[in-house]
């Protein structure tokens, strides 16, 4: 059973959101097929429904703060980015293995970060992000090249392992997209519960865990209101110890997806269900 704790039924919602929702059919909405898989259990219809529309009307508002980072200057805009938590990363810093940072998703993904390195650079010198390139060339030039801006090294997903691996061993931290579903012929994946669904799920964390013993903490972002974004460092996963390697592998990548629904669940509203994850 999902651990919910919000009230859906206020979700905030725009005319923008239930225009999509009406213009758009369920059986092509990837959304809303999601949606209803992961809450058909545990949800009202009315409830999946005002998700599905909020969901839809954060979205629309992400997209026009894509935009808005090209005509706004970035002292106005880092105003409306909050950072909390911090002493998590303090912490697992102290441990001088480097820091596994799982994120995802969530929030406006692609501009809340651009705000989070200015805020922390007291904690560390240098951040690395995980991203998968894009089909199109020119949009990797365009959202890789924001987060180059604000301060990030970017690692491509394709190989990173051993990008990563150095990333650590020289103390520094790495954002690591957790959300993302492997390819079906990848070898370093497993099948583990992910927001009740049987999920495919990459075992990369655990194997760097289990040969560097660096710790793993978690990072969301999500909007509070319109204009305040929060970006939130969350206690680190204490990993169980196992002789096993594989049972490693499985029981620790249990705990971090049970970490990465935590922090799904908390705003569902705001995750990215267009990706086919499932």
């Amino acid at each position: 059973m999902l651990g919910l704790k919000r009230d859906f039924n206020f979700l905030p919602v725009t005319w923008v959101g239930w225009f999509v929702y009406f213009l758009m059919p369920a059986k092509r909405s990837i959304a809303q097929k999601n949606i209803e898989r992961v809450f058909q259990e545990s949800l009202s219809t009315d409830e999946r429904k005002r998700i599905i529309v909020a969901y839809y009307s954060h979205i629309f508002r992400c997209i026009k703060e894509i935009f808005i980072l090209t005509f706004l200057s970035k002292k106005y805009l880092e105003r409306r980015v909050k950072i909390v938590g911090v002493e998590h990363l303090h912490n697992a810093l102290q441990k001088e293995k480097g820091a596994l940072i799982l994120t995802g998703h969530f929030g406006s993904w692609e501009f809340a970060p651009l705000f989070l390195l200015d805020k922390i650079k007291d904690e560390i010198n240098q951040v690395y992000c995980v991203r998968k390139s894009l089909r199109f060339g020119f949009l990797n030039s365009i959202f890789w090249g924001r987060f180059e801006k604000a301060g990030y090294k970017v690692i491509s997903k394709e190989n990173a392992l051993s990008q990563i691996r150095s990333v650590l061993k020289n103390k520094n931290a790495v954002l690591f997209p957790f959300d993302l579903r492997p390819p079906c012929h990848s070898k370093s994946s497993l099948k583990v519960n992910f927001l009740g669904q049987s999920s495919s799920t990459y075992t990369s964390v655990a194997c760097l865990t289990y040969r560097l013993n660096s710790p793993v903490l978690s990072l969301s972002c999500y909007r509070l209101t319109k204009r305040q974004h929060i970006v939130e460092f969350h206690p680190e996963i204490q990993h169980d110890v196992y002789e096993n390697k594989k049972e490693f592998y499985l029981e620790n990548t249990k705990k971090y997806n049970k970490r990465l629904e935590d922090m799904v669940l908390a705003y569902p509203e705001q995750w990215l269900w267009s990706y086919k994850r499932w």
